[in-house]
């Protein structure tokens, strides 16, 4: 792929904007001025870099530019519908005589909560050493760390300011429905059951995260104060139809509005899905080149 004399590669470029000619794209400006053109733009910033140029670029939320005195190319709901895992820790510390943290070991249940909807299994339980040692008095320690692996909140991702080497402000509204908790909370409860099961307790020798002082009455509290991202980032540059509201892109990854411009990567999923990302972002990929740029 290197060898090839139609590809250039170029490390360590912060891009700042596309640059266009009117609505047309015409290349991109990064951090230190350089200018690279071409007949078309495909950003792959991933789910947080790429709405950053868009946005960056007058492309996105009309008020959300005009706030940052950022000229409007096209009106679309860039940022808006920010999709991910929320993930919590229930670790435990592991048992005298069971201490091997390597090679890693590891389970993975994907299951249906009591709010499942049809036949969704919208709960995961992660068991494995994820946990570093080190945080255990006995020196090793396991998860059983739960993620609600199909969310209804969304967050959102917006400029902090114009300036590329600024980082997003990302808000990620993790449970902010009364059903997102409950199910989380279920999902925790049922690693605790299955912590305490008389299969598995003999391994661990008490509970570091949240802790074994933390009653099943005020899990929810403990749930909320500890949450931790998955690391599965969707959907702020959605693929979507003519009719959707919330649609930046269409089926092919062309942004709405605009010509010769396209995203493809992470940001266009519109929902995130139940497991890791990479491997549906490879198949979106290859699809949408199979559809537009294959021979």
């Amino acid at each position: 792929m290197r060898r090839r004399p139609n590809l250039t590669i170029r490390g360590d470029v912060n891009i700042d904007r596309v640059l266009f000619n009117g609505t047309t794209a015409t290349g991109v400006l990064a951090a230190d001025g350089t200018a690279y053109r071409g007949r078309e733009v495909i950003l792959s910033g991933g789910t947080y870099g790429s709405p950053a140029i868009l946005l960056r670029s007058g492309v996105g939320p009309a008020d959300e530019l005009t706030a940052l005195g950022i000229g409007i190319v096209a009106n679309v709901p860039v940022g808006q519908r920010l999709h991910d895992h929320p993930f919590f820790y229930n670790a435990y510390a592991l048992a005298p005589g069971y201490l091997e943290m390597t090679p890693a070991v590891g389970s993975l249940l994907w299951t249906a909560s009591s709010e499942a909807a049809g036949d969704e299994l919208d709960l995961h339980i992660t068991v494995t050493h994820l946990l570093d040692g080190s945080y255990s008095p006995t020196g090793g320690a396991i998860v059983l760390a739960t993620a609600l692996v199909q969310p209804e909140s969304r967050g959102t991702l917006k400029l902090a300011s114009r300036n590329p080497d600024d980082a997003p402000l990302i808000d990620n509204r993790f449970l902010a429905t009364g059903r997102d908790a409950r199910r989380m909370l279920e999902g925790v409860k049922l690693g605790r059951a299955i912590a305490r099961n008389p299969v598995f307790a003999p391994f661990t020798a008490g509970e570091l995260i949240p802790g074994d002082a933390v009653a099943d009455d005020t899990l929810a509290q403990a749930i909320a104060a500890n949450l931790a991202i998955y690391g599965h980032p969707t959907s702020t540059v959605p693929m979507g139809g003519s009719s959707d509201p919330w649609a930046v892109v269409d089926s092919a990854g062309a942004v709405k509005g605009v010509s010769g411009l396209r995203v493809i990567d992470a940001s266009i999923i519109p929902d995130v899905p139940s497991t890791a990302i990479n491997l549906t972002v490879i198949m979106l990929a290859e699809r949408v080149y199979q559809r537009v740029y294959a021979a």
